[in-house]
C-alpha cells in the first residue's frame, strides 16, 4: 500500500511550499537569537512523500543517525522530526558548542541538550508561524532525541503515522554557519489528513478536484 502518498493540487503544494519557507525561516531566525550566532536555513526541495519511503530518502538506511521528534496538538495532530545524517549532526554540534563528539557513545549531557534545542526550536517556531498564518491553535510538546540508523529512526516516525492516517511532509534543509560549515537534514512534518485540510480550508485553499 502506498500509504501517505498525497496527490495535492497546484495551490496545495504551492501553500505548503510557502508555510515550508516561512516556518522554517522563522526557526532560522529563533536560533540565531538563542545562540548568539547567524544561521541561514535553505530549503532546496519540499516534496509529499509515501510512508514506504520515508526510510530510504536520507540516503543510506544503515547510516548513523540523530533525530529529534516533537508530537503536535492542538487543531492539528501529528508529529515533527529534524533528522540528521551523523556528519552533518557533528557539523551542527560544531557551529553551536564547538565540538563533535565522534561517536555514539561520547554524546554527553551537553550535546544532547543542544540537539534537544534544536528540535524545541525549530519545531515550535515552525508551528508558531503556520499557527500565525492560519488562526489554528498548535501546541508543541516535549521533543525527544534518537541516536540510531536512519532506517530505525525513519521507521518509528512511519509506524506513528500510519496509526493516525497522517501524510508525510518532507523538507530537505541546509543550514549554513558563518564558519563555513553547513548541513544537510530532513525536516518531517506529519500532520493527520484532516488537520491538514484544516489548515487548507483556514487558508482559503479548496480541495483539489
Amino acid at each position: 500500500m502506498d500509504s501517505g502518498q498525497q496527490n495535492f493540487g497546484l495551490m496545495e503544494m504551492s501553500a505548503i511550499r510557502e508555510m515550508a519557507n516561512i516556518g522554517l525561516g522563522h526557526s532560522t531566525t529563533a536560533l540565531a537569537t538563542v545562540t548568539g550566532k547567524a544561521f541561514n536555513m535553505e530549503i532546496p526541495n519540499v516534496e509529499t512523500v509515501a510512508f514506504e519511503r520515508v526510510p530510504l530518502m536520507f540516503g543510506d538506511p544503515e547510516e548513523m543517525a540523530v533525530g529529534i521528534c516533537m508530537p503536535i496538538s492542538g487543531d492539528i495532530n501529528g508529529h515533527t522530526a529534524f533528522i540528521f545524517p551523523w556528519a552533518s549532526a557533528q557539523n551542527l554540534w560544531r557551529m553551536l558548542i564547538g565540538y563533535a563528539p565522534e561517536s555514539p557513545e561520547e554524546i554527553d549531557e551537553l550535546s544532547a541538550s543542544a540537539m534537544l534545542e534544536i528540535g524545541n526550536i525549530v519545531s515550535s517556531s515552525f508551528l508558531n508561524a503556520i499557527s500565525d498564518m492560519s488562526g489554528l491553535k498548535l501546541h508543541a510538546t516535549p521533543p525527544m532525541v534518537s541516536v540510531d540508523i536512519v532506517y530505525t529512526i525513519a521507521a518509528s516516525i512511519v509506524a506513528e503515522a500510519e496509526m493516525e492516517d497522517a501524510v508525510a511532509l518532507a523538507l530537505e534543509t541546509r543550514l549554513y554557519g558563518l564558519d563555513d560549515l553547513d548541513t544537510t537534514g530532513y525536516f518531517l512534518c506529519v500532520p493527520t489528513m484532516g488537520g491538514l485540510k484544516k489548515l487548507f480550508n483556514a487558508l482559503g485553499i479548496p480541495e483539489a478536484a
